[in-house]
């Protein structure tokens, strides 16, 4: 869209310059004021069409504020997120930024503060990049056995797209075999929402997953929105399972490192 606007511009003032130009060749004394008032008009709207470019370049530059940031100094946040529909569901994600190696790693933990997924992305000039995806479950045993995956695409957010993309990761999960797991993102519009009191400027994005095995002919599908807050990351998702259960999964706290810490060593026990 950009630079469908930069060359209607270049043209529109091309345009315009050959006209001037035109009026130049048979200069009078009577035709002198009309080209030099012409001239101006010319610049007037030049100036108005660069404004116009710039401010819809800046405006689509705006996605990068609703995401995670990266400050100068490694920084680790946990946030808390309930599920609104069923209160025994929580979650908490635990996001460390670092400055050195532009790069964000969110892990997740379930309402047990069991570690469930692994997640992290690498800041490019037009967007983020998943470079590393491992889930954890339970074997029989009771130990938490981490699935590696291995990165096909890798899209993540973009800082100005309105088309759709996607990130896609295989792994051997030992129960179900080997599987290929696919989101699909397309931004849906700017929305004011209230969480618990706090009204938050979001950009509302719809997701879509996929599931599909690699050995049957088998998959399951699903989607959700999303909202990230300017300035904060993610605050809520809301998502449908093709059963009908919703979850609503919302922002409700933060924690420092050292209350997530005593979280986890409480829990151990």
């Amino acid at each position: 869209m950009v630079n469908s606007r930069l060359r209607s511009a270049r043209n529109f003032i091309l345009v315009e310059n050959n006209q001037f130009r035109s009026s130049q060749l048979t200069p009078s004394v009577g035709t002198l004021p009309a080209s030099l008032k012409k001239s101006k008009m010319t610049k007037n709207i030049t100036l108005l069409i660069l404004i116009y470019i710039i401010s819809s370049c800046s405006a689509q530059e705006n996605f990068k504020e609703y995401y995670y940031q990266i400050g100068t100094k490694k920084e680790v946040q946990i946030f808390k997120f309930v599920d609104k529909n069923n209160l025994k569901n929580i979650e908490y994600w635990k996001v460390t930024s670092n400055p050195q190696t532009n790069k964000i790693l969110t892990e997740s933990f379930t309402s047990d503060l069991r570690l469930y997924n692994l997640f992290e992305e690498e800041f490019k000039t037009d967007g983020t990049e998943i470079i590393r995806y491992a889930d954890f479950e339970v074997n029989e045993n009771g130990q938490n056995i981490k699935i590696e995956g291995i990165i096909v695409d890798d899209d993540v957010y973009k800082w100005s797209d309105n088309n759709k993309y996607s990130y896609s990761v295989k792994y051997t999960n030992p129960k179900y075999g080997n599987e290929l797991f696919t989101k699909k993102r397309t931004k849906n519009k700017f929305e004011n929402i209230n969480i618990n009191g706090i009204v938050y400027s979001t950009l509302k994005f719809k997701d879509e997953y996929e599931i599909k095995s690699l050995e049957k002919n088998q998959k399951y599908e699903f989607y959700q929105y999303t909202y990230y807050a300017n300035g904060i990351g993610m605050v809520k998702y809301l998502r449908y399972h093709p059963d009908g259960t919703i979850i609503e999964l919302e922002l409700t706290d933060t924690l420092t490192e050292t209350e997530f810490d005593k979280l986890i060593e409480k829990a151990s026990r």
